[in-house]
Protein backbone atom coordinates (compact mmCIF):
# COMPACT_ATOMS: atom_id res chain seq x y z
CA UNK A 1 0.00 0.00 0.00
CA UNK A 2 1.20 3.46 -0.86
CA UNK A 3 0.83 5.92 1.98
CA UNK A 4 -0.06 9.46 0.99
CA UNK A 5 -0.32 12.58 3.10
CA UNK A 6 -2.65 15.23 1.76
CA UNK A 7 -2.81 18.83 2.89
CA UNK A 8 -5.73 21.14 2.89
CA UNK A 9 -3.70 23.93 1.40
CA UNK A 10 -2.44 23.64 -2.17
CA UNK A 11 1.11 22.29 -2.25
CA UNK A 12 3.60 22.20 -5.06
CA UNK A 13 5.60 19.15 -5.97
CA UNK A 14 9.11 18.56 -4.61
CA UNK A 15 10.29 18.06 -8.19
CA UNK A 16 9.17 21.58 -9.09
CA UNK A 17 11.08 22.94 -6.11
CA UNK A 18 14.14 20.98 -7.20
CA UNK A 19 13.79 22.36 -10.72
CA UNK A 20 13.65 25.92 -9.49
CA UNK A 21 16.67 25.43 -7.27
CA UNK A 22 18.41 24.05 -10.33
CA UNK A 23 17.34 27.11 -12.25
CA UNK A 24 18.86 29.27 -9.54
CA UNK A 25 22.11 27.46 -10.13
CA UNK A 26 21.83 28.25 -13.84
CA UNK A 27 21.41 31.87 -12.89
CA UNK A 28 24.62 31.70 -10.91
CA UNK A 29 26.76 30.26 -13.66
CA UNK A 30 25.18 31.73 -16.82
CA UNK A 31 24.97 29.81 -20.08
CA UNK A 32 25.93 26.59 -18.41
CA UNK A 33 29.49 27.84 -18.13
CA UNK A 34 30.82 26.75 -14.79
CA UNK A 35 28.75 23.59 -14.44
CA UNK A 36 31.15 22.18 -17.06
CA UNK A 37 33.96 23.00 -14.67
CA UNK A 38 32.98 19.93 -12.67
CA UNK A 39 34.33 17.81 -15.47
CA UNK A 40 37.68 19.53 -15.26
CA UNK A 41 37.74 19.77 -11.47
CA UNK A 42 37.05 16.07 -10.86
CA UNK A 43 40.21 14.18 -11.69
CA UNK A 44 39.91 10.41 -11.28
CA UNK A 45 43.46 9.50 -12.39
CA UNK A 46 44.06 7.70 -9.10
CA UNK A 47 41.10 5.43 -9.77
CA UNK A 48 42.10 4.44 -13.28
CA UNK A 49 45.90 4.55 -13.44
CA UNK A 50 46.13 0.90 -12.36
CA UNK A 51 42.75 -0.11 -13.72
CA UNK A 52 41.77 -2.21 -16.69
CA UNK A 53 39.96 0.90 -17.92
CA UNK A 54 43.34 2.30 -18.90
CA UNK A 55 43.69 -0.30 -21.64
CA UNK A 56 40.11 -0.67 -22.80
CA UNK A 57 37.88 1.11 -25.26
CA UNK A 58 34.17 1.69 -24.76
CA UNK A 59 32.92 -1.08 -27.04
CA UNK A 60 29.26 -0.65 -27.90
CA UNK A 61 27.08 -1.45 -30.84
CA UNK A 62 25.25 1.81 -31.52
CA UNK A 63 22.57 1.64 -34.18
CA UNK A 64 20.49 4.23 -35.95
CA UNK A 65 16.87 3.14 -35.86
CA UNK A 66 13.77 4.55 -37.53
CA UNK A 67 10.33 3.87 -36.10
CA UNK A 68 7.22 3.11 -38.12
CA UNK A 69 6.19 6.77 -37.79
CA UNK A 70 9.59 7.93 -39.05
CA UNK A 71 11.16 8.91 -35.69
CA UNK A 72 14.94 8.52 -35.87
CA UNK A 73 17.18 7.75 -32.90
CA UNK A 74 20.56 6.39 -31.92
CA UNK A 75 19.99 3.20 -29.96
CA UNK A 76 22.17 1.14 -27.63
CA UNK A 77 20.97 -2.14 -26.10
CA UNK A 78 22.20 -2.96 -22.58
CA UNK A 79 20.61 -5.87 -20.72
CA UNK A 80 22.77 -5.47 -17.60
CA UNK A 81 19.91 -3.98 -15.57
CA UNK A 82 16.14 -3.72 -16.26
CA UNK A 83 16.40 0.03 -16.89
CA UNK A 84 15.63 2.24 -19.91
CA UNK A 85 17.02 5.74 -20.45
CA UNK A 86 15.85 8.25 -23.02
CA UNK A 87 17.40 11.62 -23.83
CA UNK A 88 16.13 14.09 -26.41
CA UNK A 89 16.56 17.64 -27.66
CA UNK A 90 14.44 20.02 -29.65
CA UNK A 91 16.99 22.01 -31.63
CA UNK A 92 16.79 25.81 -31.85
CA UNK A 93 14.29 25.97 -29.01
CA UNK A 94 16.43 27.34 -26.17
CA UNK A 95 16.65 30.75 -24.57
CA UNK A 96 18.50 32.35 -27.51
CA UNK A 97 15.54 31.53 -29.77
CA UNK A 98 12.82 33.06 -27.60
CA UNK A 99 10.67 35.69 -29.26
CA UNK A 100 10.96 39.28 -28.13
CA UNK A 101 8.36 39.90 -25.48
CA UNK A 102 8.61 36.30 -24.24
CA UNK A 103 12.09 36.18 -22.71
CA UNK A 104 11.98 33.54 -19.99
CA UNK A 105 9.25 31.41 -21.54
CA UNK A 106 11.40 28.34 -22.20
CA UNK A 107 12.36 28.09 -18.52
CA UNK A 108 8.70 28.44 -17.55
CA UNK A 109 7.74 25.64 -19.92
CA UNK A 110 10.52 23.40 -18.58
CA UNK A 111 9.34 23.94 -15.01
CA UNK A 112 5.69 23.32 -15.82
CA UNK A 113 5.68 20.28 -18.12
CA UNK A 114 5.55 17.81 -15.22
CA UNK A 115 2.95 19.84 -13.33
CA UNK A 116 -0.03 18.12 -14.87
CA UNK A 117 -0.87 16.87 -18.37
CA UNK A 118 -3.96 15.60 -20.12
CA UNK A 119 -6.56 14.60 -17.54
CA UNK A 120 -3.96 14.33 -14.77
CA UNK A 121 -3.60 17.12 -12.26
CA UNK A 122 -0.13 17.97 -11.02
CA UNK A 123 -0.66 15.88 -7.89
CA UNK A 124 -1.89 12.85 -9.84
CA UNK A 125 0.85 13.13 -12.45
CA UNK A 126 3.50 13.23 -9.73
CA UNK A 127 1.90 10.38 -7.83
CA UNK A 128 2.14 8.12 -10.88
CA UNK A 129 5.77 9.08 -11.44
CA UNK A 130 6.65 8.40 -7.81
CA UNK A 131 4.70 5.15 -7.52
CA UNK A 132 6.43 3.77 -10.61
CA UNK A 133 9.92 5.13 -9.83
CA UNK A 134 9.94 7.13 -13.07
CA UNK A 135 12.29 10.10 -13.41
CA UNK A 136 11.34 12.79 -15.93
CA UNK A 137 12.89 16.22 -16.33
CA UNK A 138 13.21 19.09 -18.80
CA UNK A 139 15.74 21.87 -19.27
CA UNK A 140 16.00 25.01 -21.39
CA UNK A 141 19.54 25.55 -22.63
CA UNK A 142 20.86 28.39 -24.72
CA UNK A 143 20.41 26.63 -28.06
CA UNK A 144 18.11 23.71 -27.35
CA UNK A 145 15.26 22.51 -25.18
CA UNK A 146 16.03 19.09 -23.76
CA UNK A 147 14.47 16.34 -21.70
CA UNK A 148 15.24 12.96 -20.23
CA UNK A 149 13.39 9.92 -18.99
CA UNK A 150 14.61 7.08 -16.76
CA UNK A 151 12.37 4.12 -15.97
CA UNK A 152 12.35 0.48 -14.97
CA UNK A 153 11.59 -1.75 -17.91
CA UNK A 154 8.39 -3.05 -16.29
CA UNK A 155 7.06 0.55 -16.18
CA UNK A 156 8.11 1.41 -19.73
CA UNK A 157 4.59 1.87 -21.12
CA UNK A 158 3.50 4.07 -18.22
CA UNK A 159 6.64 6.21 -18.54
CA UNK A 160 6.17 6.61 -22.29
CA UNK A 161 2.50 7.54 -21.86
CA UNK A 162 3.28 10.24 -19.28
CA UNK A 163 6.11 11.73 -21.34
CA UNK A 164 3.86 11.84 -24.39
CA UNK A 165 1.20 13.69 -22.39
CA UNK A 166 3.76 16.17 -21.06
CA UNK A 167 4.95 16.98 -24.60
CA UNK A 168 1.59 17.03 -26.35
CA UNK A 169 -1.03 17.92 -23.69
CA UNK A 170 0.53 19.97 -20.89
CA UNK A 171 -2.06 21.63 -18.66
CA UNK A 172 -0.27 24.84 -17.66
CA UNK A 173 -2.77 25.40 -14.87
CA UNK A 174 -2.99 29.03 -13.80
CA UNK A 175 -1.98 28.50 -10.16
CA UNK A 176 1.24 26.75 -11.18
CA UNK A 177 1.97 29.37 -13.81
CA UNK A 178 1.71 32.03 -11.13
CA UNK A 179 3.93 30.05 -8.75
CA UNK A 180 6.69 29.53 -11.33
CA UNK A 181 6.38 33.15 -12.40
CA UNK A 182 7.01 34.37 -8.87
CA UNK A 183 9.95 32.03 -8.42
CA UNK A 184 11.58 33.26 -11.63
CA UNK A 185 11.06 36.87 -10.64
CA UNK A 186 12.64 36.16 -7.28
CA UNK A 187 15.62 34.54 -8.97
CA UNK A 188 16.02 37.55 -11.23
CA UNK A 189 16.24 39.82 -8.21
CA UNK A 190 18.66 37.48 -6.44
CA UNK A 191 21.04 37.42 -9.41
CA UNK A 192 22.43 40.78 -8.38
CA UNK A 193 23.41 39.39 -5.00
CA UNK A 194 25.63 36.62 -6.38
CA UNK A 195 29.01 37.70 -7.76
CA UNK A 196 29.28 34.68 -10.10
CA UNK A 197 25.92 35.48 -11.67
CA UNK A 198 26.52 39.23 -11.94
CA UNK A 199 29.97 38.66 -13.48
CA UNK A 200 28.56 36.23 -16.03
CA UNK A 201 25.83 38.69 -17.03
CA UNK A 202 28.43 41.42 -17.50
CA UNK A 203 30.60 39.01 -19.50
CA UNK A 204 27.70 38.12 -21.80
CA UNK A 205 26.91 41.76 -22.53
CA UNK A 206 30.55 42.66 -23.17
CA UNK A 207 31.22 39.69 -25.44
CA UNK A 208 27.95 39.32 -27.34
CA UNK A 209 26.42 42.79 -27.24
CA UNK A 210 22.89 42.68 -28.66
CA UNK A 211 23.13 39.08 -29.87
CA UNK A 212 20.67 36.73 -28.10
CA UNK A 213 23.59 35.01 -26.39
CA UNK A 214 24.06 38.23 -24.45
CA UNK A 215 20.63 38.03 -22.84
CA UNK A 216 19.99 37.19 -19.25
CA UNK A 217 19.37 33.40 -19.45
CA UNK A 218 16.50 33.64 -16.95
CA UNK A 219 14.60 36.10 -19.12
CA UNK A 220 13.28 39.60 -18.56
CA UNK A 221 11.07 40.72 -15.70
CA UNK A 222 8.40 42.48 -17.76
CA UNK A 223 8.08 39.47 -20.08
CA UNK A 224 7.84 36.92 -17.27
CA UNK A 225 5.16 39.06 -15.62
CA UNK A 226 2.97 38.80 -18.74
CA UNK A 227 3.52 35.31 -20.17
CA UNK A 228 0.19 33.48 -20.07
CA UNK A 229 -1.21 30.04 -20.78
CA UNK A 230 -1.85 30.72 -24.46
CA UNK A 231 1.78 31.74 -25.02
CA UNK A 232 3.04 28.66 -23.17
CA UNK A 233 0.84 26.39 -25.29
CA UNK A 234 2.01 28.19 -28.44
CA UNK A 235 5.64 27.61 -27.43
CA UNK A 236 5.00 23.87 -27.18
CA UNK A 237 3.21 23.81 -30.53
CA UNK A 238 5.92 25.83 -32.25
CA UNK A 239 9.00 24.10 -30.86
CA UNK A 240 8.12 20.48 -30.11
CA UNK A 241 8.23 19.03 -33.61
CA UNK A 242 9.78 16.03 -35.33
CA UNK A 243 11.92 18.11 -37.67
CA UNK A 244 14.06 19.53 -34.85
CA UNK A 245 13.98 16.41 -32.62
CA UNK A 246 17.11 14.41 -31.74
CA UNK A 247 16.76 11.24 -29.63
CA UNK A 248 19.08 8.80 -27.88
CA UNK A 249 17.72 5.65 -26.23
CA UNK A 250 19.64 3.06 -24.23
CA UNK A 251 18.95 0.14 -21.94
CA UNK A 252 17.03 -3.07 -21.53
CA UNK A 253 14.86 -3.11 -24.65
CA UNK A 254 15.06 -4.67 -28.08
CA UNK A 255 15.26 -2.71 -31.30
CA UNK A 256 11.59 -3.33 -31.99
CA UNK A 257 10.66 -2.26 -28.46
CA UNK A 258 12.71 0.90 -28.86
CA UNK A 259 10.93 1.77 -32.12
CA UNK A 260 7.52 1.25 -30.52
CA UNK A 261 8.52 3.43 -27.57
CA UNK A 262 9.64 6.21 -29.93
CA UNK A 263 6.27 6.14 -31.69
CA UNK A 264 4.35 6.06 -28.44
CA UNK A 265 6.15 9.16 -27.14
CA UNK A 266 6.87 11.24 -30.23
CA UNK A 267 4.53 9.82 -32.89
CA UNK A 268 1.84 12.47 -32.44
CA UNK A 269 4.18 15.45 -32.62
CA UNK A 270 3.70 17.70 -35.66
CA UNK A 271 6.21 17.29 -38.48
CA UNK A 272 7.22 20.95 -38.48
CA UNK A 273 7.22 23.75 -35.97
CA UNK A 274 8.32 27.37 -35.97
CA UNK A 275 11.69 28.54 -34.73
CA UNK A 276 13.09 32.01 -35.31
CA UNK A 277 16.44 32.32 -37.08
CA UNK A 278 19.46 33.40 -35.03
CA UNK A 279 22.67 34.58 -36.70
CA UNK A 280 26.13 33.53 -35.60
CA UNK A 281 27.47 35.82 -32.90
CA UNK A 282 29.70 38.57 -34.27
CA UNK A 283 32.40 39.10 -31.64
CA UNK A 284 35.02 41.82 -31.57
CA UNK A 285 38.13 39.84 -30.71
CA UNK A 286 40.35 42.82 -30.05
CA UNK A 287 42.15 42.20 -26.76
CA UNK A 288 40.67 44.30 -23.95
CA UNK A 289 39.61 44.38 -20.32
CA UNK A 290 36.21 45.36 -18.98
CA UNK A 291 36.28 46.21 -15.28
CA UNK A 292 33.48 46.45 -12.74
CA UNK A 293 33.93 47.33 -9.07
CA UNK A 294 31.81 46.07 -6.21
CA UNK A 295 32.34 45.23 -2.52
CA UNK A 296 33.00 41.51 -2.11
CA UNK A 297 35.45 39.13 -0.50
CA UNK A 298 37.39 38.21 -3.65
CA UNK A 299 38.08 39.60 -7.09
CA UNK A 300 36.93 37.49 -10.04
CA UNK A 301 37.47 37.26 -13.77
CA UNK A 302 36.31 35.49 -16.91
CA UNK A 303 38.79 35.37 -19.78
CA UNK A 304 37.76 34.42 -23.30
CA UNK A 305 39.34 33.72 -26.69
CA UNK A 306 38.13 32.25 -30.01
CA UNK A 307 37.55 28.50 -30.12
CA UNK A 308 36.60 25.93 -32.77
CA UNK A 309 33.62 23.90 -33.85
CA UNK A 310 33.42 20.26 -32.86
CA UNK A 311 33.80 19.25 -36.52
CA UNK A 312 36.89 21.43 -37.11
CA UNK A 313 40.22 19.71 -37.81
CA UNK A 314 41.75 21.80 -35.01
CA UNK A 315 39.33 20.50 -32.38
CA UNK A 316 41.34 17.60 -30.96
CA UNK A 317 44.70 19.42 -31.12
CA UNK A 318 43.17 22.42 -29.32
CA UNK A 319 41.36 20.15 -26.87
CA UNK A 320 44.68 18.57 -25.92
CA UNK A 321 46.44 21.94 -25.73
CA UNK A 322 43.78 23.25 -23.36
CA UNK A 323 44.00 20.06 -21.28
CA UNK A 324 47.71 20.69 -20.81
CA UNK A 325 47.10 24.39 -20.15
CA UNK A 326 44.49 24.00 -17.41
CA UNK A 327 43.20 20.42 -17.27
CA UNK A 328 44.48 17.38 -15.36
CA UNK A 329 43.87 18.90 -11.94
CA UNK A 330 46.92 20.14 -10.06
CA UNK A 331 49.35 19.05 -12.77
CA UNK A 332 48.14 21.59 -15.35
CA UNK A 333 50.23 24.63 -16.13
CA UNK A 334 47.78 27.15 -14.69
CA UNK A 335 47.04 25.15 -11.55
CA UNK A 336 50.74 24.78 -10.91
CA UNK A 337 51.53 28.44 -11.59
CA UNK A 338 48.59 29.98 -9.68
CA UNK A 339 47.70 27.48 -7.00
CA UNK A 340 50.62 25.25 -6.22
CA UNK A 341 53.54 27.66 -6.67
CA UNK A 342 51.94 30.90 -5.45
CA UNK A 343 48.71 30.01 -3.64
CA UNK A 344 46.84 32.72 -5.52
CA UNK A 345 43.58 30.83 -6.09
CA UNK A 346 41.71 27.74 -4.97
CA UNK A 347 41.05 26.79 -8.58
CA UNK A 348 41.29 27.94 -12.18
CA UNK A 349 39.38 26.56 -15.15
CA UNK A 350 39.17 26.85 -18.93
CA UNK A 351 37.20 24.77 -21.41
CA UNK A 352 36.06 24.77 -25.03
CA UNK A 353 32.45 25.87 -25.45
CA UNK A 354 30.53 24.33 -28.34
CA UNK A 355 27.42 26.47 -28.61
CA UNK A 356 25.88 26.64 -32.05
CA UNK A 357 26.41 30.34 -32.72
CA UNK A 358 29.81 30.92 -31.04
CA UNK A 359 32.73 28.68 -30.13
CA UNK A 360 35.08 29.89 -27.40
CA UNK A 361 37.86 29.10 -25.02
CA UNK A 362 36.36 30.31 -21.76
CA UNK A 363 38.12 30.35 -18.42
CA UNK A 364 38.22 32.08 -15.08
CA UNK A 365 39.28 32.18 -11.46
CA UNK A 366 38.88 34.20 -8.27
CA UNK A 367 41.62 35.52 -6.05
CA UNK A 368 42.34 37.72 -3.05
CA UNK A 369 42.03 41.38 -4.13
CA UNK A 370 45.63 42.01 -3.09
CA UNK A 371 46.97 39.31 -5.41
CA UNK A 372 44.38 39.51 -8.22
CA UNK A 373 46.59 41.46 -10.61
CA UNK A 374 49.48 39.09 -9.99
CA UNK A 375 47.23 36.13 -10.78
CA UNK A 376 46.04 37.74 -14.01
CA UNK A 377 49.63 38.45 -15.02
CA UNK A 378 50.55 34.81 -14.49
CA UNK A 379 47.62 33.64 -16.64
CA UNK A 380 48.72 36.02 -19.41
CA UNK A 381 52.29 34.79 -19.10
CA UNK A 382 51.26 31.15 -19.40
CA UNK A 383 48.84 31.98 -22.23
CA UNK A 384 51.62 33.68 -24.21
CA UNK A 385 54.04 30.86 -23.40
CA UNK A 386 51.55 28.30 -24.71
CA UNK A 387 51.08 30.26 -27.94
CA UNK A 388 54.76 30.87 -28.56
CA UNK A 389 56.37 27.65 -27.34
CA UNK A 390 53.59 25.07 -27.47
CA UNK A 391 53.84 21.87 -25.43
CA UNK A 392 56.39 19.11 -24.93
CA UNK A 393 56.22 15.45 -25.93
CA UNK A 394 56.03 14.54 -22.25
CA UNK A 395 53.10 16.88 -21.60
CA UNK A 396 51.24 15.59 -24.64
CA UNK A 397 51.77 11.96 -23.65
CA UNK A 398 50.51 12.68 -20.13
CA UNK A 399 47.40 14.46 -21.44
CA UNK A 400 46.63 11.64 -23.86
CA UNK A 401 47.05 9.01 -21.18
CA UNK A 402 44.67 10.80 -18.86
CA UNK A 403 41.99 11.47 -21.49
CA UNK A 404 42.10 7.89 -22.74
CA UNK A 405 42.25 6.30 -19.29
CA UNK A 406 39.37 8.30 -17.86
CA UNK A 407 37.08 8.15 -20.90
CA UNK A 408 35.00 5.17 -19.82
CA UNK A 409 34.13 6.87 -16.53
CA UNK A 410 31.83 9.19 -18.49
CA UNK A 411 29.47 6.28 -19.02
CA UNK A 412 28.68 5.43 -15.43
CA UNK A 413 24.93 5.59 -16.11
CA UNK A 414 22.52 4.82 -18.91
CA UNK A 415 21.37 8.43 -18.95
CA UNK A 416 24.93 9.55 -19.65
CA UNK A 417 25.04 7.14 -22.55
CA UNK A 418 21.66 8.31 -23.89
CA UNK A 419 22.78 11.94 -23.66
CA UNK A 420 25.98 11.09 -25.51
CA UNK A 421 23.97 9.38 -28.25
CA UNK A 422 22.11 12.66 -28.74
CA UNK A 423 25.34 14.66 -28.88
CA UNK A 424 26.79 12.22 -31.41
CA UNK A 425 23.92 12.98 -33.77
CA UNK A 426 23.94 16.71 -33.16
CA UNK A 427 27.65 16.96 -33.94
CA UNK A 428 27.59 14.38 -36.77
CA UNK A 429 30.20 12.24 -35.02
CA UNK A 430 29.07 8.95 -36.53
CA UNK A 431 27.74 5.70 -35.10
CA UNK A 432 31.25 4.45 -34.31
CA UNK A 433 32.36 7.51 -32.33
CA UNK A 434 32.34 5.83 -28.92
CA UNK A 435 34.69 3.14 -30.21
CA UNK A 436 36.95 5.51 -32.16
CA UNK A 437 37.15 8.49 -29.81
CA UNK A 438 40.29 7.29 -28.01
CA UNK A 439 41.88 6.60 -31.38
CA UNK A 440 41.20 10.22 -32.37
CA UNK A 441 43.03 11.37 -29.24
CA UNK A 442 45.94 8.99 -29.75
CA UNK A 443 46.47 10.03 -33.37
CA UNK A 444 47.00 13.75 -32.62
CA UNK A 445 50.62 14.71 -33.31
CA UNK A 446 52.80 17.13 -31.37
CA UNK A 447 53.11 19.48 -34.35
CA UNK A 448 49.30 19.65 -34.65
CA UNK A 449 48.90 20.57 -30.99
CA UNK A 450 51.59 23.24 -31.20
CA UNK A 451 50.10 24.68 -34.38
CA UNK A 452 46.69 24.89 -32.68
CA UNK A 453 48.30 26.51 -29.64
CA UNK A 454 49.94 29.09 -31.90
CA UNK A 455 46.64 29.89 -33.63
CA UNK A 456 44.32 30.06 -30.63
CA UNK A 457 46.47 31.06 -27.64
CA UNK A 458 46.86 34.55 -29.05
CA UNK A 459 47.19 37.30 -26.43
CA UNK A 460 45.98 39.87 -28.98
CA UNK A 461 42.54 38.20 -28.96
CA UNK A 462 42.17 37.59 -25.23
CA UNK A 463 39.24 39.37 -23.57
CA UNK A 464 38.94 39.86 -19.80
CA UNK A 465 35.83 40.77 -17.82
CA UNK A 466 36.78 41.49 -14.21
CA UNK A 467 34.96 42.05 -10.96
CA UNK A 468 37.35 44.02 -8.77
CA UNK A 469 36.71 43.94 -5.05
CA UNK A 470 36.43 47.36 -3.45
CA UNK A 471 35.73 48.41 0.11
Amino acid sequence: MVRRIYHKKRSFSPNLIKFLFGLAFVALVFYGGRFLYKEFKFRPEKFVENSILKQTTFHVDVKEIVSREGIKAYYFEDRTNPIIALSFRFKNSGTAFEDKGELGISHMVAALLTEGAGSYSSRKFKDILDENAISMSFQAGVDDFSGELLTLKKNQKTAARLLKLALTSPRFDSDYIQYVRQQLLTLLKQQKEFPDSALSLAWGKELYGSHPYGRNPLGREEDIQNIDQDELLAFVKDHFARKNLIVGIAGDLSEDEAKKMLDQIFGDLPENGRQPFVDNASINWTSREFNLNRPMAQSMTIFTAPGVKRSDADFYPLYLANEIFVGQGLSSRLSKALREDRGLTYGVYAYLTLQDKAQLIKGGFSSNPDTFEEAKSLVRREWIKMGENGVTEEELAQAKNYLIASYNLRFASLLNIAETLVAMQEENLGLDFLVKRNQYIEEVRLDQVNEAARKYFDADRLIWVNFNSVK
